[in-house]
Formats: structure tokens, sequence, C-alpha cells
């Protein structure tokens, strides 16, 4: 028969649960911020095919100026 193994595990000490608290939030701020700076760049180029939209196909005329 093979050998059994038994692994003690304790309940994690007030250094481990901050520690994880710690890892937790610097995961999550770094998460939110790549949606935020996704989200930015979506918006911006909604915005840049907005204007482009809106400047259409005009022809522009060069004015003559008077010297």
């Amino acid at each position: 028969m093979g050998k059994h193994i038994h692994v003690n595990v304790g309940l994690p000490n007030e250094d481990e649960k901050q520690a994880e608290a710690a890892k937790t939030v610097r995961l999550r701020a770094l998460r939110l911020a790549k949606g935020e700076a996704t989200d930015q760049e979506k918006a911006s180029r909604e915005v840049a095919r907005t204007a482009l939209k809106s400047r259409g196909s005009r022809i522009s005329h060069p004015t003559p100026q008077a010297s």
C-alpha cells in the first residue's frame, strides 16, 4: 500500500491576513486602472470617429489674401 501524507494546515495569523488583504487591494486597484484605461481608450476612439464623421468630405478652398 502507498504511504499516507498528512499536512498540517493552521489558521492564518494576523500578519498573513494583512498580507493577503494588501495583495487583494493591489490586484483590485490594478484591475480597476486597467479597466479605466480601456474605457478611456474606447471613448477617445469614439470621439475621434465622431469628429471625422462630422467633418465629412468638405472641400477646403484657399481664400485669397490681400497683400
